[in-house]
């Protein structure tokens, strides 16, 4: 039975189902970036990795058990992975579970919870999301501050930075009312995430109890596949598995860490900040990720890109993503033990 996910897996799990004082450098160690662990932790919590406005049919109440949809794992390099794993697994484990909680009591999972949350919300303006318009307005600001010398052209901008806040000021006051897939959004984007995180630490529990990590497992097949021997742990979901590969070790420090958790705060009043690390790993996944383009003068159309993918102000349909991401930790071992 390989081991090579089992830290990254009860972590996630823990936080999911599964949700890391803190040496920051953990991240580093394992080769990965902190705005895409970041961005993985929030979508794992909510359970989507979709971005932009949720449909008005999407059932937030079943989205826990959709397992391609809701629980994914980040790429970790092999090499990386395999120098943690090789050392003191469970003091690993622990660092990532206190990453995980230095981050969502951090500033920075408040605001990056509240983008996606808003980017979710399933009340646009002719498709339009307000996190949409929103970013749309800060490109027209900074092409108003940059030029303000082209009285034309500073005067076109601010005609369409006025027009785009009437619509997220017109969006603002319907999100008070009754509309189409609010109860659904707000059940999934709860306006205090504490409920949610404290629900998903609860389930992490409730999991791993069910878990037998003496389970035997047949001989790999010619595909180098394990299986369980019992046809019911074979049909047993993803995370259960997950969970079984990381091992009984890792899984005792995460309940330990997890149960003290859930015995007081589960989000503080008081915020902490995280600490930015300079890994270069590319951050090719689907969270929201909102970047605004520098100001670039155009005469007609301002372009922006936000989770959405590319979005002109003129409301423009969003293009795909065609960047092929990397292949996720989940996936490279989906398969071995019946995934």
């Amino acid at each position: 039975m390989k081991k090579r996910i089992l830290i990254i897996t009860a972590v996630f799990v823990a936080l999911t189902a599964t949700a890391i004082k803190v040496v920051d450098d953990i991240i580093t160690r394992l080769g990965m970036d902190q705005k895409f662990v970041q961005g993985n932790i929030v979508s794992n919590l909510v359970g989507s990795f979709s971005s932009g406005p949720m449909n008005t049919y999407e059932d937030a109440g079943g989205f826990a058990g959709d397992q391609p949809a809701t629980f994914r794992l980040p790429y970790v390099p092999k090499l990386k992975l395999s120098t943690i794993i090789s050392g003191d697994k469970a003091a690993a484990a622990k660092e990532l579970c206190e990453y995980v909680k230095k981050y969502i009591n951090s500033e920075e999972f408040i605001i990056e919870y509240n983008k996606q949350r808003e980017s979710a919300m399933p009340l646009t303006d002719n498709g339009t999301s307000i996190s949409t318009l929103k970013a749309n307005t800060i490109v027209f600001q900074k092409n108003i501050n940059n030029y303000k010398t082209d009285t034309k052209y500073v005067a076109e901008q601010q005609k369409q930075l006025d027009e785009t806040q009437k619509k997220i000021d017109a969006l603002t006051e319907a999100a008070k009312k009754p509309f189409p897939g609010k109860a659904n959004w707000e059940k999934r984007y709860p306006a205090d995430p504490s409920s949610i995180v404290k629900k998903r630490l609860q389930e992490y529990l409730q999991l791993v109890a069910t878990v037998d990590f003496n389970a035997a497992l047949t001989a790999p097949d010619k595909y180098n596949i394990k299986k369980f021997v019992s046809p019911a742990f074979e049909k047993k979901p993803n995370k259960w598995k997950a969970v079984y590969r990381a091992g009984k070790e890792v899984n005792d420090v995460v309940t330990a860490f997890v149960k003290e958790w859930l015995k007081g705060e589960i989000i503080s009043s008081t915020k902490t900040k995280m600490t930015a690390n300079s890994s270069s790993t590319p951050t090719t996944n689907s969270t929201t990720n909102q970047t605004i383009n520098e100001p670039v003068k155009t005469t007609s159309t301002t372009t922006v890109i936000t989770n959405e993918s590319p979005v002109a102000a003129s409301n423009n349909k969003a293009k795909a993503d065609s960047t092929k991401p990397k292949k996720s930790l989940l996936n490279k071992v989906k398969g071995k033990i019946g995934f």
